[in-house]
């Protein structure tokens, strides 16, 4: 039986199986993965141990790892006047992997972060997020899904899911005021 979907829009679906490693993009096929969604000047805002092979500002709360500033996340997206063309957001996914790399600090409330990052975000701009679930940044603060990936860890791991998202700019008519 066939079903249709109105409005549905296409996304593209990448299916990778990868043994979990303690940083996110020690996982070669992974990082590959992001690195190929990633346009222009991109900001790694959990930046973490292992450097992308993009134009890459990182930021990180743990002095251990590189960064080019170091501190709070929110705080970051707050004050700078930077702007980035892409936003890779691979916060620790839940308070046992907080611990581990961050010796227990936690981000707070994610979705604060979430609501900021427009600011420093271009026109066009594309937001890569990673973690346990699909919601993303979502059509309510004007994203578009342009992409899923789903990396199966194998045994009792959980799956880590990737959403690549746009932001939908409004294309306005000469007409309108």
């Amino acid at each position: 039986m066939e079903t249709t979907i109105q409005n549905q829009e296409k996304v593209d679906f990448t299916y990778l199986a990868q043994p979990p490693r303690k940083f996110t993009f020690e996982q070669p096929k992974l990082k590959e993965w992001c690195e190929k969604w990633c346009i222009g000047k991109v900001l790694n805002l959990f930046a973490g141990k292992t450097k992308l092979n993009v134009d890459e500002f990182r930021v990180d709360c743990n002095k251990e790892m590189l960064a080019n500033w170091y501190g709070d996340a929110l705080e970051f997206i707050k004050t700078t006047n930077l702007k980035f063309d892409t936003i890779v957001l691979d916060p620790p996914y839940n308070l046992r992997k907080s611990r581990e790399k961050y010796q227990g600090k936690y981000i707070g409330s994610f979705t604060k972060i979430k609501n900021e990052l427009k600011r420093v975000l271009n026109p066009n701009g594309r937001i890569i997020t990673l973690g346990y679930d699909s919601v993303g940044m979502s059509k309510s603060r004007g994203f578009r899904k342009i992409a899923i990936c789903l990396v199966c860890h194998n045994g009792d791991h959980n799956d880590t899911i990737c959403i690549v998202e746009e932001l939908k700019t409004e294309v306005r008519n000469s007409s309108q005021p």
